[in-house]
């Protein structure tokens, strides 16, 4: 039996990167009709002009005013809208990967075996970082299949770690029942919604499902500032949903950053080949990042009672920084994850 979808898919002056999205869809072997909802938040280059030239004939472009963009906001918008009995949430940059996709990705919700389903992000070596691709492509391989319904007595007595490893989601590559998701709803949050929804599907006696053999790649090559942006957010907010801290003092986010700057270098030189200018580039950019990253995860730990503690200027300022940066985010929303 047949079952319509409904392809949910954020856009923002995605020119130049979409169409592989699109090539990839269109190239897919899935047996169930779909429709093609674009969430457009205000192009201004010729991302609509391109998406209105696609030719399917279940096709909305629905237009985000500026400033109204949100990860929560935005899809629960577009699963209002929606027809489909199941909705699929892709970001514009991903690159599904075998013509398998979408068969394999759906399957678990269509077959009532979950309510919601997400696929494994690949770094691709060629286009991307190889260091990074070295290091996490693997990364599922020891995570369950299903995340199986947990009491709420029983959560309350897993670590944070553990309650954070079992909410693992993610929204650049989705399906969920669609009438799941209106009842349930993503939480009117700014950043992290797919993870806070799976956590509460959990609670809820709902079956979440990693779809190993849906892969996509899914890289962005980021400037330092805004890697500080995203892992004071992500910091922030681990502390506050799962009580998870990444660094606790300043003396451990300088000891991460040598540790992880050398393994990477190590990588890049020794256990990857290609021509040494890359192996430089590389080195060099990962050095910039991850500075970026720990000191981000840092700054969104801190409290204005943490950051008064003791003569350190550099606590104050990160403090400052990550009070402008929450104040940012709850009036826009980072745009690419």
């Amino acid at each position: 039996m047949e079952t319509l979808v409904s392809i949910v898919i954020l856009t923002k002056n995605s020119f130049g990167v979409v169409q592989r999205l699109m090539a990839a869809i269109q190239d897919q072997e899935f047996q169930h009709p779909y429709e093609l909802i674009f969430m457009d938040n205000q192009s201004s280059d010729d991302t609509v002009a391109y998406l209105q030239s696609i030719p399917h004939l279940r096709k909305r472009i629905i237009p985000v005013a500026e400033g109204r963009f949100s990860h929560s906001g935005t899809r629960m918008q577009a699963a209002r809208e929606a027809q489909g009995k199941i909705v699929v949430f892709f970001t514009d940059d991903i690159v599904p990967i075998g013509r398998d996709f979408l068969e394999r990705l759906t399957a678990p919700v269509l077959s009532g075996q979950a309510a919601a389903a997400y696929g494994v992000w690949q770094i691709n070596p060629q286009w991307h970082d190889p260091v990074d691709a070295y290091l996490h492509n693997n990364w599922f391989r020891d995570h369950d299949d299903f995340v199986e319904p947990i009491p709420a007595y029983c959560w309350e007595k897993f670590p944070p770690e553990l309650r954070r490893r079992l909410s693992n989601f993610d929204n650049c590559s989705s399906c969920l029942d669609r009438e799941v998701l209106l009842r349930l709803q993503f939480p009117p949050v700014p950043y992290g919604e797919d993870m806070l929804f799976a956590r509460k599907m959990i609670l809820n006696g709902l079956r979440v499902a990693l779809v190993k053999e849906a892969k996509f790649f899914h890289w962005h090559k980021v400037k330092p500032s805004y890697m500080f942006r995203r892992m004071c957010i992500d910091s922030h907010l681990s502390v506050q949903e799962f009580n998870i801290y990444y660094v606790s003092r300043l003396r451990g986010v300088i000891k991460a950053i040598v540790l992880r700057v050398l393994q990477r270098t190590f990588i890049a030189f020794f256990k990857i080949r290609m021509p040494l200018s890359k192996k430089i580039y590389w080195s060099w950019y990962n050095a910039r990042i991850l500075s970026a990253d720990f000191f981000g995860k840092f700054a969104g730990i801190l409290t204005a009672e943490t950051a008064a503690k003791g003569f350190s200027p550099l606590k104050k300022k990160l403090f400052k920084m990550k009070t402008c940066i929450l104040a940012e985010i709850d009036q826009k929303s980072i745009l690419r994850y």
